[in-house]
């Protein structure tokens, strides 16, 4: 379970300095504007600072909250599949199977000092950010592969049972995500709308 917690703290160490990179190298406020549109909205620019304390606050929380979320799903979830064995093994199996999103992160460094250089607009920055998204997606199903092996050992069950769980824990996970994904997004236009004067009258 240490061992666990030192990969995840390590996965949210290497997100802090990519958050504060694109963070302070202006890539977060260059995506709320299009290439030749117009520019932010002041209460968007007036919001900006909020969404960049955010941004950065969520990318060394987020690791955690993975760790806990998902072996409390995985946990429960294979309950129901004949599964016993304690949380903390569960917590350890998750925490290591983060392993490649720490080898995803210590690559991707480079490439978003790369995109942090070269500047948004720059075609060489947006095919490694293209390549920084594939290697996050290979990373994530590395994750996965890595889960359902360790869940597997951790809860004394199949690898077909611990598929299964894993499946169902995801799905339960991505909801959750895309839930407060919307709501933050639903919260940032109701706080432009009653910053702007429109709003306000």
């Amino acid at each position: 379970m240490l061992l666990g917690f030192g990969v995840t703290g390590l996965y949210a160490a290497l997100n802090l300095i990519s958050a504060s990179l694109l963070v302070f190298g202006g890539l977060t406020q260059a995506q709320f504007q299009q290439p030749g549109g117009p520019s932010p909205t002041p209460e968007l620019v007036d919001f900006l600072p909020a969404i960049n304390v955010f941004s950065v606050v969520f990318a060394v929380v987020a690791p955690f909250v993975q760790w806990l979320l998902v072996a409390g799903v995985m946990q429960l979830v294979t309950r129901f599949f004949g599964g016993t064995g304690p949380f903390s093994g569960m917590l350890a199996a998750v925490g290591v199977a983060q392993v490649p999103f720490v080898i995803s992160g210590a690559i991707q460094l480079p490439i978003v000092g790369l995109e942090v250089a070269l500047g948004p607009q720059n075609t060489a920055a947006t095919v490694a950010g293209l390549l920084s998204s594939l290697l996050g997606l290979l990373a994530l199903l590395w994750f996965i592969v890595l889960v359902v092996i360790g869940a597997a050992f951790a809860r004394r069950v199949g690898y077909g049972e611990s598929a299964g769980s894993c499946a169902i824990s995801c799905a339960g996970c991505v909801g959750l995500i895309l839930i407060v994904g919307v709501l933050f997004a639903v919260l940032i236009a109701l706080f432009i709308g009653v910053a702007s004067p429109n709003g306000s009258s």
